[in-house]
């Protein structure tokens, strides 16, 4: 009974991550047709201006300290309401709005639905243009005070600070 039901869950995440991989290829394609490559005819994304980061980590270190097993809120508080500086390889990219989802960019992090998610507002858009797939990049963010133990970190009114 024991090794049903852990084919069955096993069986669900893996469908759920088929699911997610599939749909951010479709939606990258589809993104790359409104954001066509820049032809020299429109200005280049400038670089933001972001405030002094209180913390500055890498994507898989800070999605490593999130997610460990038995790790406490209270653990996690040295993060909250603060600006964090990430570094990282892009893993995923949504350029498009979807319903009141903002665009996002997923830092790398080993391991299924890992990754330092980091959410960009309108004002912040042309930036996107800079990142590409699995290049490396610096975003930095805001972490508000909802600290979830042992889900992957989300950054908001991101800014790109670095892309290749």
């Amino acid at each position: 009974m024991k090794r049903k039901l852990n084919l069955i869950f096993g069986s669900i995440a893996f469908v759920i991550l088929l699911t997610m991989i599939l749909g951010c290829k479709l939606l990258s394609g589809n993104d790359l047709k409104k954001y066509p490559p820049n032809t020299g005819t429109a200005p280049e994304p400038k670089m933001a201006k972001a405030e002094k980061a209180d913390f500055t980590v890498t994507a898989e270190d800070l999605d490593k300290e999130f997610t460990r097993k038995g790790v406490e809120s209270d653990d996690l508080k040295k993060y909250a309401s603060k600006n964090i500086a990430v570094t990282g390889r892009v893993s995923m990219l949504s350029l498009e709005k979807q319903g009141t989802t903002q665009p996002w960019v997923t830092l790398y992090a080993p391991g299924v639905l890992h990754g330092v998610s980091c959410y960009f507002d309108d004002d912040n858009l042309e930036q996107m243009k800079m990142l590409k797939m699995d290049k490396n990049v610096k975003v930095q963010g805001f972490k508000d005070d909802f600290i979830v133990p042992e889900i992957s970190p989300r950054l908001e009114h991101c800014v790109v600070l670095e892309a290749n």
